[in-house]
């Protein structure tokens, strides 16, 4: 998922600032950039902006309504006039004496503690499962980087914030692992996603982690004037607090166990192994910012928002999570789709009125195709584009397909944009020999599929080799559009004895992880994303961690708008 990117410049760390006297006023608002629909590719990486002159944003509070000055009504209860009591009557009054009866003190009555909520059982087997944490690995998985890192989303501090072309161990990561952080027996990150300029980890814990840009609260947590408890008077330094990984402590303190999470541009969600779904974060769209919801401009800490329908002994869980650059989609165990956020470009499955966008920061239901029965196995998104694969193994796509990113076919400007569901009909089971599609991530302007037998599809732009297509492939023959490939096509991999377990997509550049814990890249990474040293660009896959050889084994890889995260395991000496 291709999110933002950004040219700013690192900044030197700057010192702390005392606490002030008086409530400092709120900053201005800043002004959205306009995004184009189809950005054509720059000729050259834009110039840098210095992190110090980023413009301040709004206050890091949740915003709530403004008071319009009316003062409330009095209740009938507290009016001047009162309604008179009827009089009571009067009673005899009892002789105090030896034989008088002693008055009668009435019994305290117990007070009985709440019940608590009963724990709700689930008696009908879900049809999609609910999210597991994988199996632990061992030694832990250590975070490496590459790419530019200008406002602290390798997490490695703030010395470390400018381009990196080649994978970079995190030596704090390295530290905290030592200490038995991330938990017991010296264990790593289970996890990593990369949104736009931030990274979220997950610990063998459960625990989320989060680095880089606060602009539109992407971080899950208040990094802004927060006071230093060592340091009466002053506050935290922004560069540590966002450049060096921190929990969400608010998950952590309602016991909420991570296990995957995903990142927009500065729209974020993680699912627990309950099946419970937060957000944080705020939505763009073209003209400028769109807000977290109705009212409320930005969400600095993770927040439920998707209700989901709960009956004896059924309540509906949410079982994955996918994201754009600004929307979000979830599976539900009962194979439900829901969608949110922007929806400029028809990426959620449904139309939303222009006067009426902000509606689309509400989480609805959407179906695939005609028959509202239809059940979902799997979702998968691009920057402005969705995907689903059913339960009969079919692939359906909608949004933007300006480059034929949808892999739905492109033959005019009609097929730009496609409104509903639409079936991917080379990717069906039969059209596969029976192979099925088990991950789909998408870039700006193209997508690739990971099937289960380990091969990779891609379709879409391919001016830069976003689709990993050798120059003399029979598809560059007869295109329609020399720019770009509108159906899937398979990606000719190196190792054919190795197959391809996981797939990670950028802006337009590409990384994938093999069984034998192999890392390739390809693509177009300005900023050093693709891991390759100096190579802006690279047709082909290319191998960037070795099966054979080599001290370390990749199990795990993110893209980002401008960085790249692997989580690499040390090998055993032979």
């Amino acid at each position: 998922m291709p999110p933002r990117r950004s040219s700013r410049a690192a900044s030197a760390k700057p010192a702390s600032k005392a606490a002030p006297s008086k409530p400092a006023a709120a900053p201005a608002k800043t002004n959205g950039v306009k995004r184009a629909a189809s950005p054509e590719r720059a000729s050259s990486p834009p110039p840098k902006r210095s992190r110090s002159a980023a413009p301040k944003s709004k206050s890091e509070a949740v915003p709530l309504a403004a008071s319009n000055g009316r003062k409330k009504p009095l209740s009938r209860t507290s009016s001047a006039t009162k309604v008179a009591e009827p009089l009571k009557k009067s009673r005899k009054l009892s002789p105090v004496g030896e034989d008088a009866e002693e008055p009668k003190v009435p019994k305290e009555k117990a007070v009985k503690e709440p019940k608590p909520p009963k724990e709700h059982k689930q008696l009908k087997p879900y049809f999609n499962p609910l999210p597991t944490p994988p199996p632990k690995q061992r030694p832990g998985l250590l975070p490496f980087a590459w790419g530019a890192g200008n406002f602290g989303q390798f997490g490695m501090g703030p010395n470390v914030l400018g381009e990196v072309t080649k994978p970079k161990r995190n030596v704090w990561a390295e530290q905290q692992m030592e200490k038995n952080t991330f938990g017991d027996d010296n264990a790593g990150m289970e996890s990593v996603t990369c949104g736009g300029l931030h990274t979220i980890f997950i610990d063998e814990k459960g625990t989320i982690w989060t680095c880089g840009v606060n602009d539109d609260a992407a971080l899950g947590r208040i990094t802004k004037d927060v006071p230093d408890p060592n340091n009466p008077g002053s506050f935290l330094s922004v560069d540590d607090l966002t450049s060096i990984p921190h929990p969400l402590e608010s998950l952590v303190a309602e016991g909420f166990r991570a296990v995957k999470a995903v990142a927009g541009d500065s729209i974020c969600a993680a699912i627990s192994d309950k099946g419970d779904m937060r957000a944080w974060g705020s939505f763009r769209v073209n003209s400028g910012a769109l807000g977290f919801s109705d009212g409320m401009q930005h969400q600095f800490t993770p927040m439920s928002i998707l209700s989901l329908p709960v009956k004896p002994g059924d309540a509906e869980k949410a079982s994955n999570i996918a994201s754009g650059s600004n929307h979000v989609i979830v599976l539900t165990t009962h194979g439900n789709i829901y969608t949110w956020g922007a929806g400029e470009e028809s990426q959620l499955g449904r139309r939303v009125l222009e006067r009426r966008k902000i509606h689309g920061t509400i989480p609805e239901k959407m179906t695939l195709g005609n028959r509202r029965s239809r059940k979902a196995v799997y979702i998968g998104s691009g920057s402005m584009h969705s995907f689903a694969v059913d339960e009969d193994g079919d692939v359906w796509a909608w949004g933007l397909n300006s480059m034929g990113q949808l892999g739905t076919g492109w033959t005019s400007a009609e097929d730009n944009e496609v409104l509903l569901p639409q079936l991917v009909t080379t990717l069906s089971k039969e059209a596969l020999g029976g192979d099925k599609v088990v991950q789909i991530e998408g870039g700006t302007h193209h997508t690739l599929f990971l099937t289960a037998a380990g091969k990779i599809y891609a379709c879409g732009r391919c001016d830069a080799g976003q689709l990993g297509l050798p120059d003399d492939h029979e598809a560059f023959k007869s295109p329609a559009n020399k720019d770009f490939i509108p159906e899937p096509t398979l990606v000719p991999f190196p190792a054919s004895d190795d197959p391809v377990i996981s797939i990670a997509v950028g802006t337009h550049n590409n990384a994938a992880i093999t069984k034998g814990g192999a890392l390739y890249a390809w693509g177009q990474g300005v900023q050093g994303e693709l891991g390759l040293g100096d190579e802006e660009e690279v047709r082909t896959p290319q191998v960037i961690v070795r099966k054979e050889g080599g001290s370390w084994f990749a199990a795990s890889v993110a893209c980002g708008g401008q960085h790249t995260i692997g989580l690499f395991r040390r090998k055993e000496k032979a």
